[in-house]
């Protein structure tokens, strides 16, 4: 399996000295395209997920999807078809990725979240569905999400683990912290009034599913940026790459 281009391409030098949430420098990934082996490229813990003695590590691979699912949801450009991305969205994936990491390793009873009709016939209480229609949304559409995953050879188990780390995070959000993830039609409708909102001229029946989405995922986004102001402190990262 080759290592993940637009890691390499986003350049490692410095990319974390002061500009992250979390993280000690990496050092730079090799420019060339040589196919190597999956590596672990950060390892990290805190004591949500047990400290030292029981450090997480998170693959080359992943990362690199994660940082091209953030230039996606800031619609900019890839860059070439490596999958070229800026140092900005490697730090953002990486930020994302610890936080949900420590929110869903947080020991608690949470009870099986309120369903809703989007969720094919309601049936989601894990929230599995919505992690994943959030992901659709920020992306802008599927066909970009399995370009994505095709880009940085991501399989459908791979993609369902993440989503399995975001919907666990996102409940522990709603019912810990917020309530979130079950927004009411007013709530919606009033999303909807937004200036120059993209959808304003369609049936509220016809959009309210990705209403939803976009509004719920626009909520975590706020939550999760809020506990990394919080968390930081707590986490320990080092760069695993040569």
């Amino acid at each position: 399996m080759s290592a993940a281009p637009g890691l390499r391409g986003a350049g490692w030098v410095g990319l974390l000295l002061g500009a992250t949430m979390f993280v000690a420098p990496f050092s730079r990934a090799h420019a060339e395209s040589t196919p190597l082996v999956d590596r672990v490229a950060v390892i990290f813990d805190a004591p949500e997920t047990g400290g030292a003695g029981s450090p997480r590590a998170i693959l080359e691979r992943e990362l690199a999807f994660e940082s091209r699912l953030e230039a996606l949801a800031s619609a900019e450009s890839l860059g070439d078809e490596r999958g070229t991305y800026g140092s900005r969205h490697v730090r953002a994936a990486l930020d994302r990725h610890i936080a949900t990491e420590l929110l869903a390793a947080i020991p608690d009873e949470l009870t099986p979240r309120s369903v809703d009709a989007c969720d094919a016939a309601g049936l989601d209480p894990t929230g599995l569905q919505l992690a994943r229609a959030i992901l659709v949304a920020r992306v802008r559409g599927e066909a970009a999400l399995r370009e994505a995953m095709a880009a940085e050879k991501i399989t459908d188990d791979d993609l369902l683990r993440i989503l399995r780390r975001e919907a666990r995070a996102a409940r522990y959000l709603d019912q810990v912290v917020a309530p979130m993830l079950a927004p009411t039609d007013g709530e919606l409708r009033s999303a909807l009034r937004a200036p120059n909102h993209p959808l304003a001229d369609k049936p509220f029946a016809e959009i309210r599913c990705q209403l939803r989405s976009n509004l719920v995922g626009q909520r975590l986004g706020v939550a999760l940026t809020a506990f990394l102001q919080t968390s930081r402190l707590r986490v320990r990262v080092r760069n695993a790459l040569p």
